[in-house]
């Protein structure tokens, strides 16, 4: 189990440090963090590799190991909230030994839930006050443990001060069910050799042996009670004798072994299967085991009960006769009463008496049985165990079905938090952050005044590609051209504010004021410029070209509906960005002076004069075409890599290039523009 490893682990650590231990994986082969999972099951094997490795790594023999780990055992167990349990087991040595036993399968049933297979102890006085400790394990060669933790025990709980000898030692092969193994039987001589400790009264007190209490002198040993009353004081127990033959039996096994089964005389391993502990079902080995808990089962299912009842003598002998031909065919079959308890020596030492109750802990087990909590004697704790099981199992239910709901809820929650996320999102992409937020947060958002750049944009051969071009066609374009535009707005940090067919209006400057208004702007217009050319006209065959104009001066800006928030802009800047583009040409990024002159005041740019143009109530005003940036390469406008076997080192060659070369097919090819139409149409 992974807390033994856990175990030695500490062990290494505290004595050798770290680095020591990571040397004793490397060397074993245990990737570090692998090695000590508390509940994981290992194999022998791997535990004993990792002693092997802890052997050669601080030079000494595997017996050593044993023996240390078996005293830090002991410590361990004791540092991590055992301590209590420890010291209250007995009132000296011999009964702590004597309870190891039940302690393990408390470990391996209760605070496990695990099939553990472990040792058994059982001590005898000697006349001189030591004691003999019968040690019987299926892993031969592990005896050391017993010694390093007997010594501890010893030390710390009873403050004694003790000799360990090995009297002898001898293995066995053990026939099982499920196949054969090697038993080793281990004797050890254990002595005090300090000062006998004494109570608060001045009378010695014996921590290494137990004391017998002085019970007045029985006059009269006949027994008070006849058997039928014994066999309803304890209604499942039975007596066998060193044939491991039945001789007398609790009243309620009736009700579950047929009659001719509980025979005086029949072996019992006619009517039980041995579950725990895992030895063969015999005098000496019940003996041996004698402070283990036991768990029988019952070969005969109910069924099989009333069917053998039903039977006359003959058939009788005929299934008797099957049962020891094949006496494990039984166990198949419907549900079968688990017994448990202990084996008692009685004094003549030829008759062994099992106390027991059945193995039932909720109502349900006991339904399965057939039996109800009648069949419990009211003063076996079993009947209480039922009925506190079953209230913690309710409890459970309850609990299960609590957690169930919680998970739903937090199902539930994590998806409305993801939806409100889409939603947040959503409102982010159609506001400005900071305006986006503010709405979140529930704040009311006042109109304000800005100064910033206003740009709009459109596709001036829109209105003639329509007309020749599926819906579907038309719409997957767009998305193209306008998902290309996105990216250099978000590229640029400006504000996309709508779209409206084929028209594309965004703003530079709001909420959040910065005087590089128009240098940005002016930058997204060059890279809106070199991305649309990507996307080619279905009827020209040509790529596009955008038609774009830039205005900035004072706007007002503001929130407009609740239902559906848009971020709105008025004023007459909105107005004269717009006609800076209405009166545009195709491939021209046109500004007006009031752009051209912010522009120049932060950034470095080559504009060709246009003239003067007429403009409603301006009249006649001085507009420029915006032609590169002296600041930066289309490269890093657009965050692209540049290719340097093919591409310039600023990219404006290419894009004036390449807008010529439309404008040159535009002008003097409309009839294969014609033509093409009529074939696609």
């Amino acid at each position: 189990f992974g807390f033994i490893h856990e175990s030695i682990r500490q062990l290494i650590c505290r004595n050798y440090g770290e680095e020591t231990w990571l040397q004793v994986l490397e060397k074993s082969g245990f990737e570090n963090g692998k090695e000590n999972i508390v509940n994981h099951y290992y194999s022998d094997t791997d535990t004993y590799v990792l002693v092997d490795s802890v052997s050669l790594v601080i030079k000494v023999t595997k017996d050593q190991v044993w023996e240390m780990y078996g005293a830090f055992l002991i410590t361990y167990s004791m540092e991590i909230g055992w301590d209590e349990l420890v010291r209250s087991m007995s009132p000296n040595l011999k009964g702590f030994l004597d309870n190891l036993d039940s302690l393990h399968y408390f470990i391996d049933h209760v605070v496990y839930k695990a099939n553990l297979r472990g040792p058994s102890f059982r001590c005898e006085e000697t006349s001189d006050g030591s004691l003999l400790l019968h040690y019987f394990t299926g892993r031969p060669g592990l005896y050391h443990i017993v010694k390093g933790v007997v010594r501890e025990v010893a030390k710390r709980v009873f403050d004694l001060d003790i000799n360990l000898i090995v009297q002898g030692r001898t293995q066995r092969s053990v026939h099982m069910n499920n196949g054969e193994r090697v038993e080793e039987h281990v004797v050890f001589l254990i002595k005090n050799v300090g000062d006998p400790r004494r109570d608060s009264e001045g009378s010695e007190m014996s921590l290494l042996t137990s004391t017998n209490a002085n019970f007045p002198e029985i006059l009269d040993d006949t027994l008070g009670m006849s058997l039928s009353d014994f066999s309803r004081a304890l209604p499942y127990h039975f007596i066998i004798d060193e044939s491991c033959k039945l001789v007398q039996c609790g009243s309620e096994l009736h009700n579950h072994i047929p009659n001719e089964l509980l025979q005086p005389g029949t072996p019992i391993l006619r009517i039980f299967e041995i579950n725990r502990p895992q030895i063969p079902l015999d005098f000496e080995n019940i003996c041996n085991f004698i402070n283990a808990v036991f768990v029988l089962q019952v070969k005969t299912s109910p069924l099989k009960k009333r069917h053998m009842d039903a039977m006359n003598q003959e058939e009788l002998k005929e299934e008797m006769d099957a049962l020891d031909d094949d006496p494990s065919n039984e166990l198949t079959q419907g549900h079968h009463l688990k017994l448990k308890g202990q084996m008692m020596l009685l004094s003549s030492k030829k008759y062994i008496i099992y106390l027991c109750s059945p193995y039932v802990t909720s109502i349900n087990e006991l339904m399965q049985y057939g039996m109800r909590l009648t069949a419990m004697p009211l003063h076996d704790a079993t009947r209480d165990l039922i009925l506190l099981n079953q209230q913690r199992l309710t409890d459970v239910e309850v609990n299960l079905q609590l957690e169930a709901n919680n998970e739903q809820l937090d199902s539930m929650t994590k998806e409305l938090e993801l939806e409100r996320q889409k939603t947040d999102s959503i409102l982010r992409d159609m506001l400005p952050k900071r305006i986006a937020q503010q709405l979140l947060s529930g704040e009311h958002i006042e109109a304000c005044e800005h100064e910033a750049t206003v740009m709009f944009c459109d596709l001036p051969t829109f209105q003639q590609t329509i007309l020749q071009c599926p819906p579907k066609d038309i719409v997957n374009m767009l998305n193209d051209i306008f998902r290309k535009l996105d990216r250099i707005i978000v590229i640029r940090g400006v504000f996309k504010v709508e779209t409206v067919s084929d028209s594309y209006m965004a703003v530079s400057g709001i909420p959040d004021y910065t005087p590089e208004h128009a240098e940005n702007m002016c930058h997204v217009a060059l890279g809106m410029m070199w991305e649309a050319r990507s996307v080619v006209d279905p009827i020209t065959k040509t790529p596009f070209l955008l038609r774009i104009g830039l205005h900035s001066g004072t706007i007002i800006a503001g929130v407009m509906g609740t239902k559906s928030p848009k971020y709105c802009l008025f004023g007459e800047t909105v107005t004269l960005a717009s006609q800076m583009e209405s009166q545009g040409m195709a491939g021209k990024i046109q500004c007006s002076k009031w752009t051209y002159q912010k522009a120049m005041e932060t950034g470095r740019f080559e504009f060709s004069s246009r003239g003067r143009i007429p403009v409603n109530q301006r009249g006649q005003t001085e507009t420029y075409f915006l032609t590169r940036s002296l600041k930066k390469s289309i490269w890093e406008i657009i965050d692209h890599e540049r290719d340097v076997n093919v591409n310039s080192i600023e990219g404006y060659e290419e894009l004036e290039t390449s807008i010529e070369n439309v404008t040159i097919k535009s002008a003097i090819r409309p009839d294969q523009r014609h033509s093409a139409a009529c074939t696609i149409s």
